[in-house]
């Protein structure tokens, strides 16, 4: 594991296609940074493990199936990782591709990381970049770096922190233009995952939980969705229209999702017949897999894992037709008929209905998860 200078990358354009839509941590707020802290947020620091490569597992070609995982925090699982590294050198055709690079995206921290990932499949590397100011995420170094990978794996941490020091830099746009280009798989846990959809609740300045996002849907410094992490849109574009949330189950947080999907309908950012939400229990990876068809729709499969002995599910909401909204600033929230999908990963999926009224969360089976 060694600091080693990037070498140039392949580029290209974005390649962009339609997609049908099958679907459409707990985070701290970012505290005073003391002086000797503040030093040590200032440059881009670099990391290898193993023998990186110059080149993309299956060459300068878009892989046929795009691939992304959604993890939900805590201890990781394992098998996403495999998964995710499997994709990487399917080129199609029964083609396997070479072993490639995957690199890992983070705002601080170290590169424990590396080992762990690089046992769990076949790999030339794992390289880490830490990005910690904008000045970082905006370094010319990055680029070798991205156009290099293989596949692209955030860290979880503070996604105020990513919003505040990648939104708008070569870092977010190079990132953006590589993973829809080749269509490499891409993933992320806790924070990491909930800045992959096109919609992000960043918790900045403060958190929030359920029964305070449902008691006030605009409750200031505190229901802090954002729509322009993303300069050209998620690279992943089942995630459009998509809001997401990780650590569920553990966390209580069905309130405050179904309160985000409120806000990016009532505040007339997705309709309401195409926004969705999405949320990840802790030690749990939703697998998502994309196939371009021929009319400019992709077919979307899903897949829920998590590690063994965990009952971990992903939920995927959306309001049904008949839904009734109601959202003043102050004011508790009405939200009806709001339709869940339960993606367990042992057991058949289930579906129900949430319902709240004045604030409070109902739901058709007497659970809410």
């Amino acid at each position: 594991m060694k600091k080693n200078p990037c070498k140039p990358g392949i580029s290209g354009r974005p390649l962009r296609w339609g997609v049908a839509m099958l679907l459409s941590a707990a985070v701290l707020s970012a505290g005073v940074a003391t002086p000797a802290m503040a030093a040590n947020k200032v440059k881009l620091s670099t990391y290898d493990h193993g023998k990186p490569v110059s080149y993309l597992p299956c060459g300068a070609y878009p892989l046929p199936r795009r691939a992304a995982v959604l993890m939900g925090g805590g201890l990781d699982v394992k098998e996403a990782f495999s998964w995710m590294i499997d994709r990487m050198a399917e080129c199609g055709s029964g083609v396997t591709g070479r072993p490639g690079n995957l690199l890992v995206i983070r705002a601080g921290g170290n590169p424990a990381y590396d080992s762990f990932i690089y046992k769990l499949g076949k790999l030339a590397a794992v390289q880490t970049v830490v990005v910690p100011t904008v000045d970082a995420a905006n370094s010319t170094e990055l680029e070798g770096y991205i156009r290099n990978a293989g596949a692209i794996w955030f860290t979880g941490g503070d996604q105020g922190d990513y919003y505040n020091f990648w939104k708008g830099t070569l870092l977010e746009r190079v990132v953006s233009d590589h993973v829809r280009t080749y269509g490499i798989p891409v993933g992320g846990t806790s924070a990491g995952m909930m800045i992959l959809s096109q919609y992000a609740y960043i918790a900045y300045p403060l958190t929030i939980t359920s029964a305070e996002a449902l008691a006030d849907p605009f409750k200031p410094d505190s229901v802090t969705i954002k729509r322009d992490f993303w300069t050209y849109g998620t690279p992943f574009d089942p995630l459009s229209g998509t809001v997401t949330d990780s650590h569920f189950d553990a966390r209580d947080r069905m309130g405050r999702l179904v309160t985000f999907l409120a806000r990016v309908i009532g505040d007339g950012w997705s309709p309401a017949a195409t926004a969705r939400a999405i949320g990840v229990d802790q030690e749990t990876a939703l697998l998502m897999t994309s196939v371009p068809g021929t009319s400019g729709t992709a077919s979307v499969t899903l897949r829920t894992v998590a590690n063994p002995g965990v009952d971990g599910a992903a939920y995927l909401l959306k309001a049904d037709s008949n839904s009734s909204l109601v959202l003043t600033p102050g004011q508790p929230l009405t939200f009806t008929r709001v339709q869940v999908q339960k993606l367990p990963a042992t057991g058949a999926p289930s579906t129900y209905e949430l319902n709240v009224n004045g604030g409070q969360l109902s739901s058709s089976t007497g659970r809410i998860y």
